[in-house]
């Protein structure tokens, strides 16, 4: 049976092996995940730009991991610009005030998200335009072409395939961005359009917040390492970028990778040596509690022996019994009594009430004892029955007499 499926298993063998030649073979699937981390080189990530903006910017660019409000509290190292590019941008509060306050200082913030969300506190404070979400769901083809509108940058267009092209600002019947509060008109008319897509719904545009700005962006993957690496894509990003003012850049990766260092329930606790010492405190006790204070505390369960086997005692107990009077006849009549018993068990046959005259010559037969001999001693055994007193000689001779009978009938 073996050599016949000796040829079926070693063509799957073959085929198994072809198979997993070929998927090693085949090209590694693309990840269009849109992530935005500056350490990634997956399409929609932002490897690439994050090496080129230093040389666009003039200035170093450095990536935090810290939340805005924890950044911006040192008034001492604020740089010129605070750079977020991601899918979803919705800070807490905290970081939203804190970055007002930034802006109103005097600071510029590139802000590049699909999806922004603020808050209804916050909402009051940034008064962003209104977005429009069925940007990706226009009937446009393929792709969806940006350009920048200035006279001097008009010419430099970026493309991007539709399904991650984000979104984009509303317009109102006249072309003009939508805002909603009482300043509305004024806001409106301080608002710039720096870039917009082939139906010129703008996707990039300038905010004036106090003495810095907001430079808003609805199309990240613009951006992305396929936006920024894609045909001529670049000219379109060095243009945009060329709005930043020069010096320092923060790089958030807060919103995307978040905290950076120790990610534990337990890096409050461990930062603190008091704090440390007292968690590892608590284990140590813990430990010991359970390896000492948590055992039953009960006397000891005694072992108990096992019990001896007395079976030799009571014989000799009952036979003391017996022999405590001089007439041993209900010793004798046990005796006869077992030794029938044996005639039954052994030669299945059963002594009946009155002894007949076949009975003897059928345990002959059986025993193999002469015939004479064995109704002399049923006779004996039915005169020790029959017997009101039996000395202690008589049942030696008794025992002896049934011992020879046995002997010679097993023999």
């Amino acid at each position: 049976m073996l050599r016949s499926l000796r040829w079926p298993l070693t063509v799957l063998g073959a085929l198994t092996v072809v198979w997993v030649l070929v998927l090693l073979a085949a090209p590694k699937q693309l990840d269009w995940t849109p992530t935005y981390r500056n350490d990634h080189k997956n399409p929609l990530d932002t490897y690439a730009l994050y090496r080129l903006l230093p040389t666009l910017t003039g200035g170093a660019v450095r990536a935090t991991r810290l939340s805005p409000y924890e950044v911006l509290q040192d008034s001492a190292t604020v740089p010129a610009t605070y750079f977020f590019l991601q899918s979803s941008f919705r800070p807490g509060p905290a970081d939203a005030r804190a970055l007002h306050r930034y802006m109103q200082r005097g600071g510029t913030i590139w802000l590049a998200a699909d999806q922004i969300g603020l808050g209804a506190s916050a909402d009051s404070l940034w008064r962003l335009p209104l977005l429009d979400d069925d940007f990706a769901l226009n009937g446009l083809r393929d792709t969806v072409r940006c350009s920048l509108t200035a006279p001097v940058l008009r010419g430099r267009v970026a493309g991007v395939p539709q399904r991650v092209a984000g979104s984009s600002f509303q317009r109102d019947s006249l072309g003009r961005l939508v805002f909603e509060g009482k300043d509305s008109v004024q806001r409106r008319a301080a608002a710039v359009v720096l870039a917009a897509d082939q139906r010129r719904r703008p996707v990039l545009v300038r905010l004036p917040v106090g003495r810095g700005q907001l430079l808003l962006c609805t199309a990240p993957a613009l951006l992305s390492n396929y936006g920024l690496l894609h045909g001529r894509n670049v000219r379109f990003a060095e243009g945009a970028l060329s709005y930043l003012p020069k010096g320092q850049v923060l790089w958030d990766e807060f919103y995307k990778q978040g905290r950076g260092g120790d990610e534990s329930l337990l890096r409050v606790v461990l930062r603190s040596p008091a704090l440390a010492w007292a968690w590892y405190g608590l284990l140590i006790g813990g430990v010991l509690f359970a390896l000492l204070g948590a055992r039953r505390r009960q006397r000891p369960v005694p072992t108990l022996r096992p019990l001896p086997n007395t079976s030799l005692q009571f014989a000799r107990t009952v036979a003391g019994l017996y022999r405590q009077g001089r007439n041993h006849q209900p010793l004798a009549a046990l005796r006869i009594r077992l030794f029938f018993d044996y005639l039954r068990t052994r030669f299945q046959e059963p002594v009946p009430a009155g002894i007949d005259g076949s009975y003897p010559h059928r345990l002959s037969l059986r025993t193999g004892v002469p015939e004479a001999e064995v109704t002399t001693l049923l006779a004996r055994l039915h005169g020790y029955l029959d017997a009101e007193q039996v000395a202690e000689a008589e049942l030696h001779r008794l025992h002896q007499l049934l011992t020879d009978f046995r002997q010679r009938a097993e023999g």
